[in-house]
């Protein structure tokens, strides 16, 4: 079969053939029709990402979007290395039927980082409805999505913070905060915030930033919680190479902070992601949910693998 294989680390994939798969027990055949270059896959290639693939060559890719034997369009979550979702075959783990009226490529970049924003917010914040949510870098594209998906899981209030403020303004967000804004002066903004009550903040920034915010929820003259308070669930989804962290004792001791984090380790199972993904594939139907894609053939991997480099849109790799 055709596939974007990875030969060697430090090196972009090249397009080429590798060996068809054979799919195992439990596994799902899927035709690839468009697959997502992530950020991931760059870091990977370039041998900068704790995901490591254990063989080479390697399939580049992780989800992607294609068609079973019997034509029914799907999302797909790829299932053992070395064969990842770029390539004609790929044996997947999990498969979610496709709406109809919902673009493939579309899906294709969007459900992953929309999962990555879903997820906090659902699995590890249990989010209300009618909660106040803010997001700490709500600039980028996981970002721009989480602000969506607080509102679309019934947040009642959401304040968007970020380094583009121009960019945040087309978010739809109750309120803005610039992150680019001197210390003290984002200490004040946040503290201001957390006196008219937070409820969770979902945190794509870590470092000084979280700090501050951090420090902001001390309330050390503050009531004993009640019996009903979940407190202020502070979820970093951040990055695994992200640097420390330097908290002092009362932001968790005089606050109503609850800090957690969201990654692998606890994702849930595969039956609730398939949920997950049917919600944010409803939203995509609806209309709710959008990014801005460039679509490129999978031969010309070259140029695409170029161009993820150097753009904020999401380049999707296409097979006809």
């Amino acid at each position: 079969m055709q596939a974007v294989v990875l030969h060697h680390l430090g090196e972009a994939p090249r397009f080429g053939t590798f060996h068809d798969p054979e799919p195992r027990e439990g596994e799902i055949l899927v035709r690839m029709t468009a697959a997502v270059i992530r950020p991931a896959d760059l870091a990977i290639a370039r041998g900068r990402h704790p995901c490591m693939p254990l063989q080479l060559p390697y399939v580049c890719g992780r989800d992607g979007v294609g068609y079973l034997a019997d034509g029914q369009s799907v999302y797909f979550r790829a299932s053992r290395s070395p064969y990842g979702a770029m390539a004609e075959f790929v044996p997947a783990e999990w498969v979610v039927p496709i709406p109809e009226g919902v673009d493939p490529a579309m899906a294709a970049a969007l459900v992953g980082p929309a999962l990555t924003a879903w997820l906090p917010l659902s699995v590890r914040a249990d989010l209300m409805p009618g909660e106040t949510v803010m997001v700490l870098g709500a600039s980028g594209v996981v970002g721009r999505l989480a602000v969506q998906a607080a509102r679309l899981q019934g947040a009642g209030r959401v304040i968007a913070a970020g380094h583009r403020v121009d960019l945040l303004t087309l978010l739809g967000a109750d309120a803005l905060i610039d992150l680019g804004q001197p210390p003290s002066m984002l200490r004040h903004a946040f503290a201001t915030y957390a006196a008219d009550g937070i409820d969770v903040v979902l945190d794509f920034v870590w470092g000084e930033t979280l700090e501050l915010l951090l420090s902001a929820l001390v309330q050390s003259d503050s009531p004993p919680m009640a019996a009903a308070d979940r407190g202020v669930r502070v979820v970093s989804a951040v990055d695994r190479r992200a640097g420390s962290v330097m908290m002092a004792p009362t932001a968790v001791r005089d606050s109503r902070v609850v800090l957690m984090g969201c990654g692998p380790a606890n994702h849930p199972p595969a039956e609730d992601l398939i949920l997950l993904v049917r919600e944010i594939l409803a939203c995509m139907r609806d209309g709710d949910l959008a990014l801005e894609i460039e679509p490129v053939p999978m031969d010309q991997v070259a140029v695409a693998w170029q161009r993820a480099a150097e753009t904020e849109r999401r380049v999707v790799l296409t097979c006809a």
